[in-house]
């Protein structure tokens, strides 16, 4: 009789603590639930604020740039020149609206820097306006265009005296029939640039890349070439007469029917083998002959 009783208290210990440990796995896996379902609210929580974010930043932007454009219509030069500065800042910021201030920036130059009439040459100032030079500047140090980008449209714009030092890019541009006399672009990147009937009398092109450039019908009078490497760039029908080419790298370059009178180079032979000519080519005397 004894032993029954042990037996049934026994049996009743062995209930009671399954009871518990099932309370407890329940108690358990309630907690890891609760836990679980913290955790998905607060990654739900958490999305929504960068989303939120990412909202007021891209609204933010968005009024910079609209704020930035309409003061590039001021009546006042500063405020021109402080809105092309600020577009930069918009286009660091903003890597995907970097296209878009940059032709802003190209249409903002073709209507403030439209060449001067032949008239009116000799009135023309010794520097770009601030406002434009800036604009030049800006999208002259802007980060490479990505691949498949439109050509950037600088056609038929007067910028005499304009001066650009590296690091700066006008590269693949087209800048065709635009008034660049006096200029000095000190090692500017222009390769593939499209500078057909440029007016570049008397600029100074020190280490300038114009590999491949298209100088078709350029007028080149007395450009300063040192260390310019104008390997396979065309300049059929361009004049280059008192142009300086010591030292240039010529290779593959399109010379037919070029002015080559008073050229400076290191001798006419050292033209002739490096460069496409023919017999509408004019060389003049060699001076350091």
């Amino acid at each position: 009789m004894e032993r029954a009783r042990e037996q049934r208290g026994q049996r009743r210990h062995q209930w009671i603590n399954s009871l518990v440990l099932l309370a407890g796995v329940v108690l358990g896996g309630g907690s890891l639930l609760a836990t679980a379902l913290t955790l998905r609210t607060g990654q739900a929580e958490l999305r929504t604020s960068r989303e939120n974010v990412r909202t007021l930043q891209e609204g933010q932007v968005t009024e910079r740039y609209t704020k930035a454009v309409e003061q590039l219509g001021s009546g006042r030069r500063e405020v021109r020149a402080a809105a092309v500065y600020a577009l930069e800042r918009v286009a660091k910021d903003s890597p995907r609206d970097r296209l878009a201030i940059r032709d802003v920036l190209a249409v903002f130059v073709r209507e403030h820097a439209r060449p001067a009439p032949a008239a009116q040459r000799a009135q023309v100032p010794a520097a770009p306006t601030t406002d434009v030079a800036a604009a030049m500047a800006v999208m002259a140090r802007r980060p490479a265009d990505p691949p498949g980008a439109p050509q950037m449209d600088l056609h038929r714009i007067g910028v005499p005296f304009l001066r650009l030092t590296s690091p700066a890019s006008l590269a693949g541009t087209d800048l065709a029939g635009s008034d660049l006399r006096g200029a000095h672009l000190d090692r500017v990147d222009l390769r593939g640039a499209n500078l057909e009937l440029v007016e570049l009398l008397g600029a100074e092109l020190p280490g300038a890349n114009l590999r491949d450039a298209n100088l078709r019908g350029a007028d080149l009078t007395g450009v300063r070439f040192p260390g310019a490497l104008l390997a396979g760039a065309t300049f059929s029908d361009a004049v280059l007469t008192e142009a300086k080419l010591r030292g240039v790298d010529l290779r593959g370059a399109d010379l037919r029917s070029a002015n080559l009178r008073g050229v400076h180079a290191t001798t006419q032979a050292h033209i002739r083998p490096s460069a496409k000519v023919d017999g509408t080519t004019k060389f003049g005397p060699d001076p350091s002959s």
